[in-house]
């Protein structure tokens, strides 16, 4: 397998030169290079695909376009040479085999028809046409024209075959071409033509010819003067023969939408690649009124600018921002805007405006982080959307001729999308007749035509009463959003009564109905004024709380292990403390009807009195106060009908966009952590080759016992260059097998991974054989490390598509083992190739409720800040699939770009240079800012070293000034390039120390004269890349830790398992004093004798049996050993003991007094239990529910019964009878009247069968029942005590005597029910079979036996043909497909049986 099998995305070889003092290191990929003969395959294929378009008659050869410069007399006709050789194919092909290409091509091939062809239209300065010709051209006609005319006439035995009617070619004629085909072919009709051939002579033409003419003649007077048929393409119909004409075949006609989509081939995905912005701005901005082609005026960026500090300044709660920060902030705005720089790009070359220099102390300070940077990025589309929308309902105003001030000042004023909704309802609601207007105009939606109370108020005379209630609504909202009283009502003497009476009419006749009205009026302007919500906004920002309580289905499902249990019932939480993402939950929750949330103000009474006063009057006459009490019967319906649900949604939208940004916050931070980590580092870290260990993996896959033990060894250039499959470590050849592999593979280290908890057995003894390999090596050897591996991204990577393209020669451990050895190389190529993958990797336990394409967004942030810290080396990428995956993270790029740069490259050949990105059309301008830094050029003979360093080509003068300087090297001795070159090479390999001895400061004070922008932190940037050209800015390699590993090996975390929890575990052999068991996990435990039980035993086989499963507790988790220490005694495994540790802290505003009082409710509901009460005349019947039933009947004697009412509804009643002491069984009775009447006669049924009467039900099936349940229960194999009575029972008599047969019966926990247990010898497990009562028997699996006795000699002869199936299976050897033993589960009974 050659190393671009296997590529890494490396630092490179020649950092190895470039690094000095440890910078530079190398991390990990090697580089590849294009094939030479690139581009004369590229041609071949182009002019295969061009000859192929000529003979279809699409595009013009080459050939002809060069026949101007030949002379005429050496000129080849190849076009018609390959039309000829097309058409001689055409002619061997019948119609099926034509249809047969047509449907696998896609092509649409011509066929022979006997119609004339179309033929080469003359010059204009060769007028003379066929008299008949002129008069069809000139015709109407569209088919049936001259052509087709003249073939009518034609005799049938004139041609032969349709092949007769072409002229008849010479046989020299193809080598000669026409003079003028290339200027006829330039003419731009797009017609076929042939050029004129040399003929010959017919019979018929010599017999009109006078004697002496020879053949030859004939044929130069044809050469010279045509044959009369160069004007024959006037006889077609032009428009007929275009339409006919086959457009070539597109993509859209032979793939499907879905597929194109996902390959990128839309033609969406085609401007995306063309234009000249990042690709991630475009898919940003898709679907919005974004126009790229305009440039933001500096009016425009100051705007943003402001609008994006203020809500940056929010967001990390800067209280008092400074001029410095807005500066920053403008400077980033206008490169995103104006520049189309991203985020990397502005962090790495424009440090300078987000940095401040200290100018005492020299100390630089960051003003804005990367990640606050991301944050302004995201912060721009948002002020694109609000601008969007500012500008649509300004068009809309515009549209519908509104001239209001008011509007226009709020608009201008507005500073959020919230903002701009208020308006748009403001508008909406004050000129709905305009819209309406327009909307008709436009024959659009037209509005409900029925007139709302709020039109009839205001068309009424109940308008003129409206200013009689105070201010208006724009007054009331300008005191309530500036806290301050401007505007006052002016008092009125009347009182509201006696005034509405003068505003009654034939609409509203009633004083109390125009008062009415006239508050709904109101209430509506108010409801509706964008002042007034938004003063309510900030109110609710600020006030309001989350309540939360159990809906009556949630109440029981909710329980102490449910999600939403420490949120089941919240009072007054402040929406200030949801910082979780914890209402994601909330609202899932409420989508699934398990909660009820409601968003309040809390004293909202008070707060009420609060915004009602900018509204009232402070006059203390009777008729001011009346007129007061209006007002807040206003404001009061104002806030019911409108605002509240208006303030509730917008809190409710606010939580969840905070909780998703958080999930995804936390998640980006997560994947952060994981990628943004160097190579493996051991003690011997300064030996590796490059700066990349030599990794050997092992795992066992699952980690079953049969399941073979796999192990990969990579080369520091992730080569293959072992691997090694062994059955067993536990056996002596399988160990020295992988002793003997580690050994040769001379690894750095050794990581184990695999895909269960079983992989602890793999690590202890890759412990035990690291130790023992490294015994063996020489003092001078460094020693072999080991250490566990994630594998979170090599469990998908296993059986991807990509990993079976890369290695679909290896078994599936053996790629996951080759993903974990990479993972140690470098982590971050392990998750750029997932791809979309990425998403099924749990980064936050509620990324579920967040959107998978936001969630990706962040993600991909995380890939790309690592991916441009690293830069990706371009020519390795086109032809390593393995690399290319980062490729679409770089700056400026995505996957539709870097598609089209590999493939370009794939076409051109490697890149030599980084300004060939651009001479060579591979990236245009805007592209190539972005990207070109982060693209690098390795391995390249003379390659100028600036192209493998972060350095910005814009910045290389800089570059090479300071090499030069640091060198002493004078100007006008590097006034070549080469010179150039060589020169900042010298200073990168032999002296970087030197670049310490520039004075940047002074050099900075003049560049910025000199470029009118700052470039100190540029110029110490390039001081660093030329000390260690791209030196690993990632955070270096840790060593897990004892609990990360022991997560990374089992799954297991502190939530799922720690000490005090009760678990179940199943003992697998019993030593004495200690049990060994094994957990659910997987993971080994330890019972010893002290813990077995709670009174004294000296061997835990008294108390314990092998193979059963019982629940212990968890005293110690030895997480090195992968030990538990667990006990089995009563008093520490009580059921639901453990709940206080495995519930969820309950939530700082848990309401337990709420939750008190909820349970008291619903205990007082148990007992009310709603049902229809009956009273049936029986001497049994009595009114209870089942608990009283029971509690009557538990002090009765066994079969006593109670007939009572049932929950089930009025049809049904329920008879309750004493099966044993606390063991009781509930009969479901339907009753069944004749007619509705409550006198008519009933009858009963129970299943299918049919009683006349309850004292018939009463004889024939319960009391049967109960006889025969008390026949059993008078056996002498019946053992009270339940199934645990009866299987001590059944073990003492085998132990007694071992090979004995021994059986039983007892009481199910089933009513109804008895058990048959039996135990075939000491050794068998005890099992059992259910016994069903029936009124005349017992059925024992599908059959019913009468009596007792012929239960149990049913169950004998059961048992005995078991035994002899045994017998024959055993004689026959084992069972072809499946086991030789019944399965546990095929018989359907509590405790299944399996025969040994």
């Amino acid at each position: 397998m050659s190393d671009n099998e296997i590529g890494y995305y490396q630092h490179g070889d020649v950092d190895e030169e470039h690094t000095s003092d440890g910078e530079g290191i190398d991390t990990g990929y090697n580089d590849v290079g294009a094939n030479s003969d690139d581009d004369e395959e590229e041609d071949e294929e182009d002019d295969e695909e061009e000859a192929r378009k000529v003979a279809e008659g699409f595009i013009v050869s080459d050939d002809e376009e060069e026949e101007e410069d030949s002379d005429g007399s050496q000129k080849v006709a190849v076009r018609r040479r390959k039309r000829k050789k097309i058409e001689d194919y055409d002619e061997e092909l019948d119609e099926e085999d034509l249809d047969l290409l047509e449907e696998n091509t896609g092509l649409k091939l011509s066929r022979r028809e006997p119609k004339l062809k179309r033929l080469k239209r003359g010059r204009q300065n060769e007028p003379q046409i066929k008299e008949t010709s002129v008069e069809k051209f000139f015709s109407d006609e569209e088919e049936g024209g001259y052509a087709q005319a003249e073939e009518e006439q034609l005799p049938d035995d004139t041609y032969p075959s349709q092949y007769r009617q072409r002229p008849i070619y010479d046989d020299m004629n193809d080598f000669i071409a026409d003079e003028d085909e290339e200027a006829e072919d330039e003419q731009e009709d797009g017609y076929i033509r042939e050029a004129p051939s040399r003929g010959r002579a017919s019979k018929e033409m010599m017999g009109y010819l006078p004697e002496g003419f020879s053949e030859d003649v004939l044929a130069d007077m044809f050469d010279i003067f045509g044959d009369g048929t160069d004007y024959d393409w006037a006889l077609y119909d032009e428009e007929r023969e275009e339409y006919n004409e086959q457009p070539e075949p597109k993509l859209a006609d032979v793939f499907e939408p879905s597929e194109l989509k996902d390959k990128m081939l839309t033609e969406e995905d085609d401007e995306v690649r063309l234009r000249d912005i990042p690709e991630r701005m475009q898919i940003r901005y898709a679907g919005t009124q974004k126009n790229f082609e305009v440039v933001p005026s500096d009016e425009d960026v100051e705007a943003e600018a402001a609008w994006v500090f203020r809500e940056l300044s929010y967001f990390k709660n800067i209280t008092a921002p400074s001029d410095s920060l807005y500066d920053t902030v403008k400077s980033v705005v206008g490169f995103i805007v104006r520049e189309y720089l991203e985020v990397p790009f502005i962090s790495d070359h424009r440090r300078d405006y987000i940095t401040e220099i200290d100018p005492t102390t020299g100390i630089t300070t960051e003003l804005l982080t990367k990640d606050d940077l991301w944050k302004i990025y995201d912060l721009d589309f948002k002020y694109q959307s609000f601008v969007n929308r500012k500008t649509t309902l300004r068009e809309l105003i515009f549209k519908c001729n509104i001239n209001d001030e008011y509007i226009t000042s709020l608009l201008d004023k507005a500073e959020s999308v919230e903002d701009v909704n208020d308006i748009f309802d403001y508008v909406n609601f004050k000129y709905s007749s305009n819209i309406t207007a327009l909307q008709k105009q436009a024959k659009g939606v037209k509005r409900p035509s029925s007139k709302s109370l709020f039109e009839q108020g205001l068309k009424n005379k109940v308008a003129d009463l409206l200013p009689r209630f105070g201010i208006s609504a724009s007054q009331y909202g300008s005191n309530y959003l500036e806290n301050a009283r401007h505007y006052f009502p002016e008092d009125d003497l009347t009182n509201p009564e006696e005034e509405a009476e003068k505003y009654k009419g034939t609409t509203f006749s009633d004083a109390n109905r125009v008062l009415e009205v006239s508050r709904y009026v109101i209430a509506g302007e108010i409801g509706h004024d964008p002042q007034v919500r938004k003063a309510m906004r900030r109110d609710w920002d600020t006030m309001a709380v989350v309540n939360v309580k159990p809906t009556t289905t949630g109440f029981p499902i909710i329980d102490d292990f449910h999600p939403l249990r420490p949120y089941k019932f919240l009072k007054n939480k402040p929406i200030s403390s949801f910082t979780n993402g914890e209402f994601l939950q909330l609202l899932k929750g409420e989508a699934d009807r398990l909660i009820e949330m409601s968003i309040e103000i809390p004293n909202e009474s008070k707060w009420f009195d609060q915004i009602v006063e900018y509204y009232l009057s402070d006059g203390y006459s009777d008729a001011v106060q009346k007129w007061n009490e209006q007002r807040r019967g206003i404001i009061k319906e104002s806030l019911d009908r409108y605002l509240r649900p208006i303030m509730q949604k917008h809190i409710r939208e606010k939580l969840r966009i905070d909780a998703q940004e958080t999930v995804c916050r936390a998640s980006y931070l997560a994947l952060m952590d994981k990628v943004n980590v160097g190579p493996f580092r051991g003690r011997d870290a300064s030996q590796y080759k490059n700066g990349i260990p030599r990794v050997v993996t092992v795992s066992s896959g699952n980690g079953d016992f049969k399941d073979p033990v796999v192990a990969v060894c990579l080369n520091h250039r992730g080569k293959i260059v072992g691997n090694i499959e062994v059955s067993s470590l536990r056996d002596e050849k399988g160990w020295k097998q992988m002793v003997d592999f580690v050994t040769a593979s001379k690894p750095n280290v050794v990581g184990v991974a695999g895909y269960s908890a079983q992989a602890h057995v793999v690590l202890k003894n890759m412990q035990r054989l690291v130790s023992e390999v490294n015994s063996t090596l020489d003092s001078t050897a460094s020693p072999i490390d080991l250490v566990a591996v994630d594998d979170e991204a090599s469990r998908l990577y296993k059986n991807s598509k990509r990993a079976l393209e890369e290695f679909e020669d290896y078994p599936e451990v053996t790629r996951y083992c080759i993903s974990l050895a990479r993972r140690l190389q470098c982590p971050l190529l392990e998750y750029t190739g997932l791809g979309r993958d990425l998403m099924a990797i749990r980064f936050h336990k509620l990324q579920d409720f967040v959107p998978n394409d936001m969630r990706q967004m962040h993600l991909e942030r995380a890939l790309i800040n690592v991916v441009n810290d690293m830069g990706v080396d371009i020519n390795a990428a086109s032809s390593n699939p393995y690399i290319a995956s980062t490729l679409p993270y770089v700056c400026g790029l995505g996957p539709r770009k870097a598609q089209a740069i590999l493939q370009k490259i794939e076409a051109k050949g490697e890149l030599e240079t980084r300004s060939e990105l651009v001479t060579r059309g591979m990236t245009p301008a805007i592209t190539f800012m972005n990207c070109a830094s982060y693209l690098r050029i390795r391995g390249v003979d003379d390659a100028d070293i600036l192209d493998n360093t972060r350095i910005h080509p814009q910045e290389y003068d800089l570059a090479r000034k300071m090499a030069g300087d640091a060198l002493e090297i004078d100007e006008d001795d590097m006034d070549d390039y080469e010179t150039k070159v060589t020169i900042v090479r010298r200073v990168v390999k032999e002296y970087p120390k030197k670049l310490n001895d520039l004075i940047l400061d002074d050099y900075a004070t003049v560049l910025r004269e000199q470029y009118r922008a700052p470039k100190r932190q540029i110029l110490e940037h390039i001081k660093l890349e030329l000390q260690g050209p791209y030196h690993d800015r990632r955070n270096k390699y840790t060593r897990p830790t004892l609990d990360e590993t022991f997560t990374m090996v089992t799954g297991e975390t502190t939530d799922t398992l720690r000490q005090g929890f009760i678990v179940p575990v199943k003992i697998q052999t019993l030593r004495g004093k200690m049990a060994n068991c094994v957990l659910d996990c997987g993971l080994e435990g330890v019972i010893y004798v002290d813990n077995a039980s709670d009174s004294r035993v000296m061997n835990v086989s008294e108390v314990l049996r092998q193979g059963s499963t019982i629940n212990a507790k968890v005293l110690h988790i030895d997480k090195e050993k992968f030990i538990v220490e667990l006990s089995s005694k009563a008093s520490e495994t009580k059921p639901d003991s453990d709940i206080p540790l495995r519930r969820s802290p309950f939530d700082k505003y848990y309401s337990h007094e709420d939750e008190a009082l909820a349970i008291k409710e619903q205990q007082a509901k148990r007992k009310k239990s709603v049902r229809v009460q009956r009273t049936i005349n029986h001497p049994l019947f009595r009114p209870f529910n089942y608990l009283e039933a029971e509690d009557f009947l538990r002090n009765r004697q066994r079969g006593d019964l109670v007939i009572r009412p049932s929950s089930r509804g009025s049809d049904h009643i329920a008879i309750t009878w004493k099966v044993d002491d606390d063991m009781f069984q509930h009969i479901d009775v339907l009753e069944i009247r004749k007619d509705s009447s409550v006198f008519a006669s009933s009858k009963y049924k129970i299943g299918e069968q049919e009683f006349d009467d309850l004292d018939q039900l009463i004889v024939t099936y319960v009391e049967a029942i109960a006889a025969k349940a008390e026949e059993l229960i008078n056996h002498p194999k019946y053992r009270s005590g339940g199934t645990t009575a009866l299987k001590t029972h059944l073990n003492a008599l085998t132990m007694a005597n071992p090979k004995m047969s021994a059986y039983g019966f007892c009481l199910s926990e089933r009513p109804g029910y008895f058990e048959l247990g039996f135990k075939l010898n000491a050794k068998s497990p005890p099992a059992s079979w259910p016994v069903k009562v029936l009124p005349d028997g017992y059925r024992l699996r599908d059959t019913a036996y009468p009596l007792v006795s012929d239960l149990i000699n049913g169950f004998k002869r059961i048992q005995a043909n078991k035994a002899q199936q045994r017998r024959v299976q055993h004689s026959h050897g084992p069972v072809a497909h499946g086991h030789p033993h019944p399965h546990p589960h095929a018989y359907p009974h509590r405790h299944s049986y399996r025969p040994r």
